[in-house]
Order: structure tokens, then sequence, then C-alpha cells
């Protein structure tokens, strides 16, 4: 008895085919995307917090940026006694404000649009008479708001603040400079990186280049203004915004971006002098 040979329908082959190649793809793609996350530059975008890098050193300074995370030194092994910077993923979220115990406001977040006008309703509040500085701890964000914060504080008066392990980055060092003393623990991390532009928001690539030009001319303007040395925001044109150039404890006095360097505690000096009370956050960038 003959076999008879099983017909197929006609177009199988090339529907075979197609659910072939979706398979290859679909394993080439998830090779490609763990090879890109493994990479440095990616890393910060993908990593939770906190993300563990070396301190910077002299000629030793391009960092990976952190936009939604922190950085953390290898040799840590926990928050230390008094420590007050965010525990949480804080990073990420539009930047709040709290009052803690000594005069200080925490500011932690991210910089976004209308963040200028949260700090000066803040600051033009009853609470805010007995303030003396504003402790930072920020990613950076919106440049523009960065820069009226900055005057906003310095015509207030206050110090301004980087805790042990703090971050403050890209925009966030020009809130920074707005302190009219400024404190910077020798293990902070500080550090700049080129202004970009969103395309969706400025039009062409040559609209928004221009604009990043601006602004950076601006934040240079405003740095000689608050009379640090604009070299610092030299720094942040020559690195690419998926990078941090990481200032040394060295270079923020030398550059006047800090005016105080806190001493670094030893085993059995007491907490931080302002350890952070039992408060709730007054007002949110939501």
């Amino acid at each position: 008895m003959a076999l008879r040979r099983r017909r197929f329908p006609e177009g199988s082959f090339l529907w075979f085919t197609f659910c072939g190649l979706v398979a290859t793809t679909a394993v080439m793609l998830h090779t490609d995307l763990r090879d890109l996350l493994d990479q440095q530059s990616l890393a910060p975008f993908a990593m939770p917090t906190p993300v563990r890098m070396e301190r910077p050193e002299k000629n030793d300074q391009i960092r990976p940026y952190l936009p939604t995370a922190r950085p953390v030194a290898p040799d840590e092994t926990g928050p230390s006694p008094g420590r007050t910077r965010p525990r949480d993923a804080r990073e990420a979220e539009p930047m709040t404000f709290r009052f803690g115990a000594g005069g200080a406001l925490y500011a932690e977040g991210t910089v976004t649009p209308g963040t200028a006008g949260l700090l000066e309703a803040v600051l033009a509040g009853e609470r805010a008479r007995g303030l003396k500085e504003i402790v930072l701890h920020s990613p950076g964000g919106s440049v523009t708001d960065a820069m009226a914060m900055a005057r906003a504080i310095r015509k207030s008066g206050l110090a301004t603040h980087v805790l042990e392990d703090g971050y403050c980055a890209s925009s966030c060092p020009l809130l920074f400079a707005g302190g009219a003393e400024r404190i910077a623990h020798p293990k902070a991390w500080i550090g700049v990186h080129q202004v970009y532009t969103l395309p969706s928001a400025m039009g062409s690539l040559a609209e928004g280049m221009d604009q990043a030009q601006r602004v950076s001319a601006e934040a240079q303007l405003l740095l000689v203004e608050l009379g640090v040395d604009p070299r610092v925001w030299v720094h942040a044109m020559a690195t690419p915004k998926t990078k941090l150039y990481l200032f040394t404890p060295d270079e923020l006095t030398s550059y006047g971006l800090a005016t105080e360097l806190e001493p670094e505690r030893v085993a059995g000096d007491p907490p931080h002098a302002r350890p952070v009370a039992a408060v709730a956050e007054t007002a949110s960038a939501r």
C-alpha cells in the first residue's frame, strides 16, 4: 500500500520561515540587550539604587551620570550614624522640600519645571524664618529653574550644604553655588556635564544646540555673579551628557564652589550636628 504524502496548506513554508525569523530575532535582541546593559555607559539607566563607583581622584574624575540613582563608594558598608541623605529612590522623583532640626531645609529629588517657584513659596512661608541652610541631594534637572533657585537662595542669605555621600549633579551645583556659604563634605558626589535639550521641546537639532549653548553661557555668567570660578562650567561643557565630571575636594575649594569642607568624622565622633527631625514634607513639585 503506497503511502500518500501529506500536503501542507499553501503558504505554510512562508509561515514557518516567518516564525523562525521572529524567534531568531527575539534571541538576538535579548543577547544584544544583555550586552548593552553590561556596558558602563548604559548601566546607570538600568541599575537600581545605589550604584557603586570609585570616588574621583585628580585626572580620574569622569564617571557615569546617574539621573535616577545615587553613587556609592565600593567600600561603603551602610549608612553611617547621623547620615541624613534619603535612603529611598527619591532621586528620580520631583524635588521636595522638608524642614529639619537646626534650621535646615532639605531639598531632595529632581529639579523639574516649576521647582523654582515652589522654592520661592517655601522661602516666603512662615516656617522659613528660622532657616539657616539648604541641604541638597539632587541629580539635577531643569537648568533654568536651577539658576532661578540659586538666585533665590543667595537673596535669602542661606548657606547650602551637601552632606557625606550626598549627591549634587548636573544642574544641582548651580543651586549649591547660590549659598552665601557653601559647605561640602569631602565625600560628597558633586559633578557637572553638558546642557542638553529635548528635541520634541526645542524643535530642530540646530535650535536645540543653540538653546543649549545659550543656557551654558547664562550658567557661566551666573557663577561669576555668585563669586564662583566659571571654570566649573567649562568642565560641564567638556563632559558628555551621559557622563559626569566629579570635582575633587581640592577643586571644590580652589574654584570657590565650596567655601568650606566639612570635617570628616572618625570612629567615636558624635553624629552629624544637624540630624533630620521627624518632619513631614511641606511641598512638592508634582
